[in-house]
């Protein structure tokens, strides 16, 4: 069965020749750019986006589908709140040749995380020196759950509901975090969340 992916960016001339790219280069890709009809009646496996077409509603809209960010230039600190803020199944750099742009979409169709090494590299670099003063080692399992919900900007009851917990057990969980993590406010945690984020990928 072929893999349908797809092509959703703000620039047109791109998209309609990453889908040509895919249509040439492996049969078992089928691939349509945003504005195509068949967009209506099929349901992508992956979904090409870029930083300005990316928004909640595909979340919504196609909830089994895997979402892969095309990096076209964005500055690390863009990128780590893109990554904060979206559970993405991967990040391409536009600059990837076309073979290992293809092993990219196999790996992440497989169920894996695929992040450029370059970008990997400096979001974990990022990661382990803006968290190395918190006593992370102590923080709880549930409570890293937590920490990646606050940090993506979820309300306590919206946690409790994602969590299938109480709204006060959240309000709990908060206040060790702060104390564990020696933080005031939910902003301090973001640190914190991209650090657990990399290490559950």
């Amino acid at each position: 069965m072929p893999v349908n992916i797809l092509v959703k960016l703000r620039n047109k001339v791109l998209a309609n020749s990453l889908s040509e790219l895919l249509a040439r280069s492996a049969d078992s890709y089928h691939s349509f750019v945003a504005q195509d009809a068949v967009c209506d009646s099929t349901e992508p496996d992956l979904i090409l986006i870029d930083a300005a077409t990316l928004k909640p509603e595909l979340f919504e809209t196609w909830p089994n589908a895997k979402i892969i960010l095309l990096d076209t230039g964005l500055q690390e600190n863009e990128i780590i709140s893109i990554l904060l803020s979206y559970r993405l199944q991967g990040i391409i750099s536009t600059e990837t040749d076309t073979p290992l742009f293809l092993k990219a979409l196999s790996v992440i169709h497989a169920g894996q995380v695929w992040i450029d090494n370059s970008k990997l590299k400096a979001l974990l670099s990022y990661a382990e020196s803006a968290s190395s003063s918190k006593n992370i080692d102590k923080i709880s399992p549930k409570e890293q759950e937590v920490i990646i919900l606050v940090s993506q900007g979820f309300k306590n009851r919206e946690i409790a509901d994602r969590l299938n917990i109480s709204e006060q057990t959240v309000k709990v969980h908060i206040s060790n975090i702060f104390r564990k993590a020696n933080v005031t406010n939910r902003a301090q945690l973001v640190p914190l969340a991209m650090q657990f984020r990399f290490s559950a990928a």
